[in-house]
């Protein structure tokens, strides 16, 4: 997950709230985000998400609407 991205989600109440990781890629799928979310995102529910790779994400609007 890119450091950016880190240092914005750092320092927020995250009590009572979701997360549903939504990625797109070339290749390393969610990686290690779900974990990482589940230690930056003290409180919340990190439930599982859904990669996308990039070059079918064009095609994947029944996929999406599935996980939703």
């Amino acid at each position: 997950m890119p450091e950016e991205l880190f240092t914005a989600l750092k320092g927020i109440d995250y009590t009572g709230k979701t997360i549903r990781p939504f990625v797109t890629h070339e290749g390393s799928g969610l990686s290690n985000i779900p974990n990482q979310l589940k230690d930056i995102c003290t409180g919340a529910k990190v439930e599982s998400g859904i990669a996308i790779t990039g070059s079918v994400v064009n095609s994947a609007r029944d996929k999406i609407e599935n996980w939703i």
